[in-house]
């Protein structure tokens, strides 16, 4: 049965035309390169080689064979420099899954990543829940929290704090723009429940994002992430809310650590997102 390794002796020989030179191109014995090349000839029936004025010339057959081998070596060429460079030729789909808050910093992030790696192409799922990884097939998780899944590895990309937030410094007599219950349970809906008491309310809404919006709106005042403020270009109505400082994670499946355009992908999102969180911090990991 004919292998690759026959298909490429029978091509190196119709290349180099001499069984010294084909041999020392496949790193073997020429008596080795003979012995195979009549083994072949005895398979097929017929002959593979002539032998004019020295050099080993094909036969139709040989020709053809030939011609299969050179796009086999091709192939395995190609093979080789995807392996060695494949870093700058990145192709193919990422699904990440993000919060709402993320979002500017998410799409600066993927911008980016495609200036520099056209052939990736990514799918966005925004929600608030870690459930989603599953849900949506999704392979990288950038997320603010202090206590990421045990199921999910990566790296802290840094830490934020919040405070209170609005369109004008001297805004601090507007109503409020507050969570609703569908994030009551989160540490900002808490500290808002508890210290909005009384308080005028504006607007309840089910997305940090749309808080955002609304306070660079005019509506009333927020309280949100320092990052978030930032991206809205909103003014801090005094210090940040001690004991509600976070964290943004950015995370991955354990199986898909040597997967090279996830690899690629963490390695450029952590410090492009380090650099853009107002709180940085040194990055620590999850093995």
């Amino acid at each position: 049965m004919l292998s690759a390794n026959d298909l490429l002796l029978i091509g190196v020989l119709a290349r180099d035309g001499t069984a010294a030179s084909a041999a020392a191109a496949l790193k073997v014995h020429v008596a080795t390169l003979y012995r195979r090349l009549t083994e072949l000839e005895r398979e097929t029936g017929t002959p593979l080689f002539r032998k004019i004025g020295g050099r080993y010339s094909p036969t139709p057959l040989g020709a053809e064979l030939a011609r299969s081998a050179a796009a086999v070596e091709a192939s395995l060429a190609d093979a080789q420099r995807r392996l060695s460079g494949g870093e700058q030729r990145l192709e193919g789909r990422i699904t990440v899954t993000t919060a709402d808050s993320l979002v500017p910093l998410v799409a600066e992030l993927l911008h980016s990543f495609r200036r520099e790696h056209a052939g990736i192409h990514f799918d966005l799922v925004v929600s608030n829940s870690f459930a989603d990884m599953a849900r949506y097939e999704a392979e990288v998780a950038i997320r603010p929290t202090r206590t990421p899944p045990e199921t999910l590895v990566g790296q802290k990309a840094g830490t934020f704090g919040y405070g209170i937030f609005a369109a004008d410094r001297d805004a601090s007599a507007l109503p409020w723009i507050v969570l609703d219950d569908s994030l009551a349970s989160v540490p900002a809906g808490r500290w808002l429940a508890k210290h909005t008491v009384g308080s005028e309310v504006a607007l309840r809404v089910n997305s940090m994002w749309v808080a955002g919006q609304a306070a660079a709106s005019g509506l009333g005042k927020a309280l949100l992430p320092d990052y978030l403020a930032k991206q809205f270009g909103l003014l801090p109505l005094g210090e940040p809310i001690d004991g509600l400082e976070s964290e943004v994670w950015l995370l991955i499946h354990a199986d898909l650590r040597r997967t090279p355009r996830i690899r690629s992908f963490m390695d450029f999102a952590g410090p492009l997102l380090r650099s853009r969180l107002t709180r940085e911090a040194p990055t620590s990991s999850k093995p």
